[in-house]
């Protein structure tokens, strides 16, 4: 039990909350951390006897915010935060698109990955390929629809954690279907390709009036697949994946 207590003193101590400032009207978060980690890819084995890999998706976890009771409290009650909302930006070949978002509750029952004082810590991200985004029956064909036949070749986190700071400086519409993080990644369709530059923008939310409290902030960190290779199928040539 002593061991236990003690332990339980040292994660809190170590704990890195992000600082609220106030200063008049003006409301902050300051020195927030948010790295990304756990970059994978998926693979997909296809053909006929399984003898090729294609990537069927990639995988990552963003590291939520880290706030204290006593200032999400002050939050909440001021600003009406009850959530975090993120959104995932493609940027390829030049021009931007937004994927999609997702939302966490703060303060929630729900039991989401990794929890002290019901707040989530982390939020786990999936971009499919096309050819796998739809269904769990895509996702098992032998001969992948789309004649999607692509593996990442080079995945990689791009640029250093640095801290960031987010203000709540106006109130906008945000009535996007956002997606609510609980057990399994949130899954995002990246396309017939997944090369290219994944960023994550941040936002105070507040969900029954779908608001964000302040402007989207990028995080310091991205994702990059930079190449794809073309996976040679000989057994699915000229299978359609409807007749398998």
């Amino acid at each position: 039990m002593k061991a236990f207590f003690l332990t339980f003193l040292i994660t809190l101590s170590c704990t890195k909350y992000a600082h609220l400032s106030s200063e008049g009207l003006s409301t902050s978060l300051k020195n927030i951390e948010m790295p990304l980690s756990d970059l994978d890819e998926i693979t997909w084995p296809v053909g006929k006897w399984k003898d090729a890999k294609v990537s069927q998706s990639f995988t990552f976890i963003i590291t939520l915010p880290k706030l204290s009771p006593e200032d999400f409290e002050k939050i909440h009650e001021q600003k009406g935060m009850n959530a975090w909302v993120l959104r995932l930006i493609l940027n390829q070949n030049n021009k931007t698109q937004d994927l999609g978002s997702l939302y966490v509750p703060l303060g929630s029952k729900k039991v989401f990955r990794g929890h002290g004082q019901n707040f989530p810590n982390s939020a786990a991200v999936k971009v499919f390929y096309s050819a796998a985004y739809p269904s769990e029956r895509f996702r098992f064909s032998n001969c992948p629809a789309f004649n999607h036949r692509k593996r990442i070749s080079q995945l990689s986190i791009k640029n250093e954690n640095t801290v960031f700071e987010l203000s709540f400086d106006q109130t906008l519409n945000y009535s996007d279907k956002a997606q609510l993080v609980e057990f399994a990644p949130t899954a995002f369709n990246g396309g017939d390709s997944l090369t290219g530059d994944y960023f994550i923008e941040i936002a105070p939310y507040n969900v029954e009036k779908k608001v964000i409290l302040g402007a989207f902030k990028r995080i310091p960190q991205y994702i990059e697949v930079s190449s794809e290779e073309s996976i040679n199928v000989p057994s699915c040539d000229g299978v359609h994946p409807e007749n398998q």
